[in-house]
């Protein structure tokens, strides 16, 4: 099948659409976080287990944005595909990827933090064209603040460009132990998980002397979209995580990728067999579920195009110190 084009004006269609719909939505999300209006009794917010994991749960919020996007981006867009976290979990995780034009919406992004009442939870939107991520909208209605960003087109967060912290205050990190990285415990709990999980942080955490990372801050906000966009405001030097899946991300990235961000796989090597001459960074791959991301990097003073250089340097210096944790691919391909 040939690859699908799409020029700066429909992108800009396409994300102008996305804003207005996360914005008509928001009132329903900050309803169902404070419990007023149509949610204001527990029967109709019934929060619960998803497909019985105590750790990962779902809204009646969660549906109702979710079914209330996905028809009017189906009225709009009938020749397009559409993926949504709560129906596309629902069943099976069964759907095709495919070059087409694919929206890709995740109602609830946090909806743990959702539930107990932080804020860092919103609407992710986003589209793929040709597997990839295009167009990216995440908004954090309780925040009041709407990141939006579609391919060369540059990120903002409610109008103003990213990244939203800027030189001389945006520093230039020349190691871990300048960073402070974002990462997720994730819902899968078991003991091989959490123990890897658990590793990774320490090896990250110890300091240098000891043979650790030396890093300088770890942060678990609960929320991959949140996570990314506070690399791309500037708010945070790195994200990793192992597990999420595209709904949790796909918007955020495009956000992070036009405030001059990096991602790349998120494979960790610490325990592998691959040799160290061996150990190159791999793209990112959205279906994979496994992403680094770096923020906007300033170059060193007089050093053109050195910024980009320490965002793969201080990547393969994280993948090092993480171990890999084996997840199967969003979608059928």
């Amino acid at each position: 099948m040939p690859s699908q084009s799409t020029d700066a004006a429909q992108l800009q269609e396409y994300l102008d659409t996305a804003i207005a719909l996360a914005r008509e939505l928001g009132p329903a999300f900050t309803d169902g976080f404070w419990r007023t209006g149509q949610f204001a009794s527990s029967s109709a917010y019934a929060a619960e287990d998803k497909q019985g994991n105590e750790a990962d749960c779902v809204t009646a919020v969660d549906r109702h944005i979710e079914r209330e996007l996905l028809a009017r981006l189906r009225k709009l867009y009938p020749a397009h595909r559409f993926v949504g976290e709560e129906t596309t979990a629902e069943a099976g995780d069964d759907y095709e990827v495919t070059d087409d034009p694919t929206w890709i919406v995740d109602p609830v992004d946090g909806t743990n933090n959702f539930v107990h009442h932080f804020p860092y939870t919103g609407i992710s939107i986003a589209l793929a064209v040709n597997r990839e991520p295009v167009v990216g909208v995440v908004y954090l209605p309780v925040l009041g603040e709407l990141y939006a960003a579609a391919r060369g087109l540059g990120a903002r967060l409610n109008g103003d460009p990213l990244p939203l912290v800027r030189p001389p205050a945006l520093t230039t990190p020349t190691s871990l132990a300048q960073c402070s990285l974002l990462a997720e415990h994730g819902s899968a709990r078991s003991a091989a998980v959490i123990e890897s999980r658990l590793g990774s942080f320490t090896r990250l955490l110890l300091a240098r002397e000891c043979g650790g990372a030396g890093l300088q801050g770890l942060r678990v906000v609960g929320s991959a979209a949140s996570d990314l966009v506070l690399v791309s405001k500037g708010a945070a030097e790195m994200y990793w995580e192992l597990g999420p899946h595209a709904w949790d991300f796909a918007a955020a990235t495009v956000i992070l990728l036009e405030s001059g961000g990096a991602v790349f796989d998120g494979a960790g090597w610490w325990g592998s067999a691959i040799p160290d001459a061996d150990r190159a960074l791999k793209p990112f791959n959205m279906w994979n579920r496994k992403l680094l991301a770096i923020r906007h990097i300033p170059d060193l003073p007089g050093q053109p195009g050195s910024g980009r250089t320490l965002q793969r340097k201080l990547a393969a210096e994280l993948l090092g110190f993480v171990q890999d944790i084996p997840y199967t691919p969003d979608g059928r391909h």
